[in-house]
């Protein structure tokens, strides 16, 4: 009988995104959430269960329509890591990862981000058709990507409240094209991503990549279902036909889906995946962090 860890690792590979529910206790979450606020009422002014504070300053939040976020959380989430009470959390999601992708293969970096959005102007919510982007080279030969986004909700995120968008599969979708069209000579985008790439590359003037700014075109060029993906249409007619329906290409099958979950869930990313921000239509702050893994080995 097949493992819990290994379907779930055989889950990602093939979605390239994994949701592993109740990673982090209700206590340990609560006490963070409350420690997460803090930082912004007392650098912001912000409150969480006052509304009428979240708008106040007209350059916090920013953003369009969609959804508004803050300026600025750099360094208040740098305070908050140097502080320690990141510590304990980090030490269990690495438990959780190495459950799922076995021991020394990642390891946390040092910053946490913050992906609290407030509800923008938007009433009704619709599959996006802008903003469609990976956030790491595609490298031939290698089909494991150089880091994982892990994202922590630190309280229910529904569909409404702008959940970040991925199309499953499409890691792979850009894959197969990297076969076919990516290149060599690409030292100096490998050097920017040195962060999470050093000593993984044996010869980076023989590597081939396809970069971040050259994917979504051609995938666009050559399949229908990506060619409508960015382009504007209905709630209705755009739901049906990317979330419910989805597509096939090339034996690949891809859907539009939402990254939701309960507060303590973790839910890890491959960076390689099509993703988009979607409009937060609720009433609520959408509260997520995220902590990204470098590949160790």
């Amino acid at each position: 009988m097949e493992s819990t860890s290994s379907s779930q690792l055989e889950t990602f590979q093939k979605t390239g995104f994994l949701k592993l529910s109740n990673v982090i206790d209700a206590e340990r979450i609560t006490k963070l959430r409350g420690q997460f606020w803090h930082e912004i009422n007392n650098t912001f002014g912000i409150s969480l269960s006052d509304p009428s504070t979240w708008f106040h300053n007209p350059s916090n939040p920013v953003g369009g329509s969609g959804a508004k976020r803050l300026n600025g959380m750099g360094p208040m989430m740098r305070d908050l890591k140097a502080s320690g009470k990141f510590d304990a959390i980090e030490e269990i999601m690495q438990s959780a990862i190495d459950t799922i992708f076995g021991g020394n293969t990642w390891r946390p970096l040092d910053l946490w981000y913050s992906l609290l959005s407030f509800p923008g102007s938007e009433t009704k919510w619709n599959v996006p058709h802008k903003s469609w982007h990976n956030d790491e080279p595609i490298v031939v030969g290698d089909s494991n990507p150089w880091s994982l986004f892990v994202f922590l909700l630190l309280d229910d995120v529904s569909v409404d409240m702008g959940a970040t968008a991925v199309v499953s599969g499409s890691h792979r979708r850009a894959e197969q094209l990297a076969e076919r069209i990516a290149s060599s000579g690409q030292e100096a985008t490998i050097k920017a991503f040195d962060s999470v790439n050093s000593g993984l590359i044996d010869d980076p003037k023989s590597t081939r990549l396809l970069t971040t700014d050259n994917l979504l075109e051609p995938l666009t060029q050559e399949d229908p279902w990506m060619k409508a993906l960015v382009t504007e249409g209905t709630p209705e007619q755009r739901i049906k036909q990317f979330v419910r329906e989805g597509g096939s290409y090339h034996s690949i099958e891809q859907k539009v889906v939402s990254l939701t979950g309960s507060a303590g869930d973790i839910i890890i990313l491959n960076p390689r995946c099509l993703h988009s921000t979607s409009a937060n239509i609720s009433s609520l702050p959408r509260q997520i962090i995220r902590l990204d893994f470098r590949r160790h080995a």
